[in-house]
């Protein structure tokens, strides 16, 4: 009766395979989580950390890309001292091909920060003429435009392609790419210059010229990386750069400088400028009014 009462026990006095088996699974369950606790904390933590780490370090990266990008960017173009040289070669130019005898009705030119194009279109009946033109030092030959079915505004008659400046890099760009100070003035100070220069122009030509020589803001002083900036305060010289854009329309009219001479009036208008290390020019190219000079304008917050 009691070997029957007492059924979970063996007549040796051993544990039945009950007990056994709770005792393996324990210890099964033990290792497991030892082995659980070795792979998390000796090969995940310091994988995710790894990973955290590469991410973080992805990141900053990218974020010195966009500042570099943006400096690049905000300090391109030629100064007013080169692109007042530019204009006086255009014009020497231009005269030069005029002063040929060409029967010629209009010239029209453009030029970016690395080179200037020239078109000329004669006067109908006229006998085309293809001259060479020396442009900084350069001799560039005309070439015949191929009009193509596509194209809605009449072509020249010859025309000068990427004729190249001398100018590479402007004096700012030269600074950032040394790691040097900028040299640049407060963005409240140029602004408050601009709208000074705007009213004087206003007062002084009337309504009806207000739009001639005017700086125009295309978009305000502004960085789109000030907080990368802060961010990486660590990791590089912080400038506080802003970028503005803007453009001054020149256009041909007697009462101005001199008449016929838009490119001396371009010039004059740039010259007088009181903060002219504070201005990029990117273009300068002819329109139906005159000439028309964008840029970019660089400023500290």
């Amino acid at each position: 009766m009691r070997e029957r009462f007492y059924f979970w026990k063996r007549k040796s006095g051993y544990v039945t395979p009950l007990i056994a088996i709770v005792t393996i699974v324990t210890v099964s369950l033990a290792l497991i989580g030892g082995a659980y606790a070795w792979w998390y904390y000796d090969i995940k933590v310091p994988a995710e950390k790894k990973r955290l780490h590469q991410l973080a370090l992805r990141k900053q990266q990218a974020d010195l890309a966009a500042i570099a990008s943006f400096y690049k960017k905000s300090l391109a173009g030629v100064g007013i001292p080169q692109a007042i040289d530019i204009l006086a070669e255009v014009r020497r130019n231009t005269l030069s091909v005029s002063a040929l005898g060409l029967a010629i009705k209009s010239v029209s030119f453009e030029c970016d920060t690395l080179s200037c194009a020239f078109g000329f279109k004669l006067q109908p009946g006229a006998i085309l003429t293809l001259p060479v033109i020396n442009f900084f030092g350069k001799t560039y030959p005309a070439s015949i435009p191929v009009k193509r079915e596509k194209d809605k505004a009449p072509v020249n008659d010859f025309e000068y392609t990427r004729a190249a400046l001398p100018y590479k890099e402007s004096r700012l760009l030269k600074e950032w790419q040394s790691n040097r100070t900028l040299s640049l003035h407060s963005c409240n100070e140029i602004i408050s210059y601009v709208n000074s220069y705007n009213s004087l122009l206003k007062s002084d030509k009337g309504e009806k010229t207000l739009v001639n020589g005017v700086i125009t803001y295309k978009s305000y002083p502004a960085s789109s990386v000030k907080d990368k900036e802060k961010a990486l305060a660590g990791q590089l010289k912080v400038r506080g750069l802003r970028s503005a854009a803007w453009e001054m329309q020149i256009n041909d009219e007697s009462h101005l400088f001199y008449a016929r001479a838009t490119e001396i009036n371009a010039q004059i208008a740039l010259y007088k400028q009181a903060y002219r290390d504070a201005f990029l020019i990117r273009k300068i190219e002819s329109n139906d009014k005159g000439i028309k000079i964008s840029g970019g304008l660089v400023c500290k917050a």
